[in-house]
């Protein structure tokens, strides 16, 4: 029973801070808001946890405070309950009227029950999840969970190579906290938060594109994720990579419907947190940071240095308490990156310059490209048909199709770089680790690509 409770308040908590600034949006979707603030309640969950312990305050004090924060959100939320009767799940008589939709409707709950079952079979074979899961992110909630009063020194003292202490600390930290309430170590924890970040992220793609388009495109893109293997395959490895991704597709989308839209300051505030909240589940978060920051200045192009002031006043407000909170964590808790250990500048210089480093990673970035997702079918020929057939929308969002495109183009660049860099055996790190660094940013592609080529765009999650 403590345990149901342990996840049903950040539940609560995620569902109503979105509720509470996305009802503002003119007929906002419930599955949109449940699908963004499910996730996102476990990520401020996993902050206040490891606040108010850093501060010497129990797992039950921080508890409370999130029961406060429950109870505030309900009462700023006038007429909760005539509000929330109001949305609807879905619309029977389109469906009807529309048999193409409803085979898609079938299709899309066939692929959805088929994954659902082979994550939760994987899962009963694998309960501690495949080597990075139980060598890492679940052994660093042990760490937390046994140890509450101490565990930020033991952190510090052990090399990062090993266990990776130096990985923030947002899925770590909310099954610690999860362990410590129930005052048991089940599997059942990490399985259920990689189930939340693995099917909201599918969830919060079909209804974000559906709210730009329609419900038959939503649900396309929906499918998409769905009929990958690979992603699913990331998802009950238990693997951090699917947390990271869904703050980066909920981040892109937020940011894609205010800048489309009237500039929404809830919306800009919104998409700052989940982008701090991408640094607070992996070290790849502060490249996309970097990436968005950079493709955010080249809207100075096509817009006036107010405008530009004006998104990042009400990102930042929303970013910031989470990313200083990061910064902290890295400069007081966590050792130094193995990627960063005795290395030199000169180190750095000699394999900037070698050319066949180069070469190596090209190769590996063209055949991983290629086997991308482990499709029959490459999917990249079905994005490329779907431009050449749709076109690309550039009459009402071209500043913001211009914005995402920078930002992916960016974000490579970024990864080329960093295994150009790599101390580590390049061979080994590429083949360890890229598709997990491009799956992170599949389901934002996804959202962009249908964004890019939606005729009939509109600035509200419908």
């Amino acid at each position: 029973m403590m345990l149901f409770y342990s996840i049903l308040f950040p539940f609560l908590i995620g569902f109503l801070f979105c509720f509470a600034l996305l009802k503002e949006i003119e007929n906002p979707n419930l599955k949109f808001i449940a699908n963004l603030g499910f996730p996102l309640g476990i990520g401020l969950s996993s902050l206040i946890f490891i606040f108010f312990n850093l501060l010497g305050f129990s797992t039950v004090f921080s508890t409370c405070i999130e029961i406060c924060i429950l109870f505030y959100l309900l009462y700023k939320i006038k007429n909760f309950k005539q509000k929330l009767f109001q949305f609807q799940w879905f619309n029977l008589n389109n469906i009807i009227k529309s048999p193409i939709l409803m085979l898609t409707i079938i299709i899309y709950f066939y692929y959805w029950l088929l994954c659902a079952g082979i994550f939760f079979f994987e899962s009963v074979k694998e309960p501690h999840g495949i080597f990075d899961a139980w060598g890492n992110w679940n052994l660093g909630a042990r760490f937390i969970s046994r140890d509450p009063l101490t565990w930020s020194k033991l952190f510090n003292e052990m090399f990062a190579g090993y266990f990776h202490t130096d990985y923030p600390l947002l899925q770590k930290s909310f099954i610690a906290r999860c362990w410590i309430i129930s005052k048991n170590e089940t599997v059942w924890v990490p399985i259920t938060f990689a189930f939340i970040f693995t099917f909201c992220t599918i969830g919060l793609l079909t209804s974000a594109v559906a709210s730009i388009s329609n419900k038959l495109t939503g649900l396309m893109a929906g499918l998409i994720l769905l009929a990958t293997p690979s992603f699913m395959c990331i998802g009950y490895s238990q693997y951090a990579d699917s947390t990271i991704g869904f703050f980066y597709l909920a981040t892109i989308i937020l940011l894609s419907i205010a800048r489309s839209g009237s500039r929404k300051p809830l919306l800009l505030i919104l998409a700052g947190l989940t982008a701090g909240l991408s640094t607070w589940s992996k070290n790849e978060g502060l490249i996309f940071i970097a990436c968005l920051l950079l493709s955010e200045l080249t809207s100075l192009l096509y817009k006036n240095l107010n405008e530009l002031k004006h998104d990042f006043k009400f990102i930042l407000i929303g970013f910031l308490p989470v990313f200083l909170f990061v910064i902290y964590f890295k400069l007081s808790i966590s050792p130094p990156n193995e990627l960063f250990l005795d290395q030199t500048a000169s180190s750095y210089l000699d394999r900037l310059l070698d050319p066949k480093r180069y070469v190596t990673v090209c190769n590996i970035f063209i055949d991983m490209l290629r086997s991308f997702g482990r499709w029959d079918l490459n999917p990249w020929w079905i994005f490329l048909f779907g431009i050449l057939y749709k076109g690309v929308n550039f009459n009402q969002n071209r500043n913001v199709i211009f914005y995402n495109f920078t930002f992916i183009v960016l974000f490579l660049i970024a990864l080329f770089f960093v295994y150009i860099l790599t101390p580590m055996d390049l061979i080994w790190h590429l083949n360890t680790s890229l598709h997990r660094l491009l799956f992170q940013l599949f389901p934002a592609f996804i959202f962009i690509y249908f964004f890019t080529i939606n005729n009939n765009s509109t600035n509200s999650a419908k």
